[in-house]
């Protein structure tokens, strides 16, 4: 497990000071960069600010103030650990340290060994846990991944098995035109028509095949890109078919009319696990319901875009919804799941700068929404022949 290297910028005027830093830092093998000024600090901020672990920044710099520099950390790399270096302490300092998250406040003088050192072992004690969490959570998500593909393993059999009979059948037809035929034109013609049957099956089979691949590989190189609100829903569908057909539930999505052609700015391989999850366990919660709805609906509500997914199962109870989200907490039977499952989505509508609400009523069904910021959203010019934004399956 390659956790990478821990970074540190040094934000210093004072040359004597930051050179005993680096040095400090060196001796314990710590990847450290400088800058000596506002400007180059900046600079090297706005370029590569998400490359650095801690950053201790001294705030009063002769051609700029540190707390800006702290504005602009925090745009970009919002976990970043900062320690302050000030020459003097008040209550204003304080207040603002609080405000922007900082991890500690030192005042100069102040001994590199006996006080630095320390704050940046901690700082990067924590740096190298979360990481490690990161790259657990990470692995968890992949194996919770291809647990999803080995169920949907009926469902490729029977969704390749459609079009490969069609090409069979088909090809079995032009032998028996290629008997027969006197009529060359006739002949043309209905191998033109054969063929194209060809062609529509074998894009059927590649594009399952595409999509069985992209949701199975590693999400650690995903960048995020404007993807379909509508495509993002019906993948996630697919991926509980097999469900959805085994407890014989009616799925209805609906899309506000002005959102139908709306596009996500996402880590689509991701915000479809969020999906894929959401539904997977509404069509648990509904295995044993006479009324077996699934819903899916995009809107606005106020400052958010949000997604819902709606059952009609038994509910979750006012004593468990407090714990719905923790790690390994699962209300399914022993050996039915991991509890992973929403800790993980949780995490990840975080990463989406989102939020997830859980309403539920006993009896009645659950609703989960993804609740996230309108700037996620990007809305398209409607289009003719698109998809109708309210439909079952």
């Amino acid at each position: 497990m390659d956790l990478g290297k821990l970074n540190i910028l040094v934000v210093e005027d004072d040359s004597d000071t930051q050179n005993r830093i680096v040095r400090e830092f060196n001796s314990l093998n710590f990847s450290t960069t400088t800058a000596s000024s506002f400007y180059e600090a900046k600079t090297i901020i706005q370029n590569s600010a998400n490359n650095f672990d801690l950053f201790l920044i001294d705030i009063q710099l002769p051609d700029g103030d540190g707390f800006s520099l702290i504005s602009e950390i925090r745009n970009i790399n919002k976990d970043a650990l900062l320690i302050i270096m000030t020459g003097y302490i008040n209550n204003k300092i304080i207040d603002k340290s609080n405000k922007i998250d900082c991890y500690e406040v030192i005042q100069k003088p102040f001994s590199i060994k006996n006080d630095i050192i320390p704050l940046a072992k901690k700082c990067l004690k924590n740096i190298y846990l979360k990481k490690e969490n990161d790259y657990l959570n990470a692995q968890i998500l992949h194996i919770s991944k291809l647990a999803a593909l080995g169920e949907l393993s009926a469902t490729v059999v029977h969704d390749i098995r459609g079009p490969l009979t069609m090409i069979q059948l088909t090809c079995e037809d032009i032998k028996d035109e290629m008997k027969k035929t006197e009529n060359n034109e006739s002949f043309e013609n209905n191998l033109t028509s054969h063929l194209s049957q060809i062609t529509r099956a074998c894009h059927k089979i590649n594009k399952l095949v595409d999509h069985l691949r992209n949701y199975s590989r590693k999400d650690v190189q995903e960048v995020e890109e404007s993807k379909s609100v509508i495509e993002l829903i019906e993948n996630s569908i697919f991926l509980v078919k097999q469900k959805i057909r085994n407890y014989s539930i009616k799925v209805e999505i609906k899309i506000d009319e002005k959102y139908n052609n709306a596009e996500l700015i996402c880590y689509p391989n991701k915000f479809e696990q969020i999906l894929m999850n959401l539904m997977s366990n509404a069509c648990d919660a509904m295995k044993e319901s006479k009324k077996k709805e699934l819903k899916i609906k995009a809107y606005l509500d106020e400052n958010t875009f949000n997604i819902s997914v709606n059952d009609t199962g038994s509910g979750i109870p006012e004593v468990v919804i407090p714990k719905i989200f923790d790690s390994f907490f699962t209300t399914k039977p022993k050996g039915e799941g991991t509890g992973l499952g929403l800790s993980i989505v949780k995490n990840i509508v975080k990463e989406h700068l989102g939020d997830l609400v859980l309403s539920s009523v006993v009896g009645e069904g659950t609703t989960f929404t993804i609740k996230l910021p309108i700037s996620k959203l990007v809305i398209k010019a409607s289009s003719e022949g698109g998809p109708s934004p309210s439909r079952a399956a």
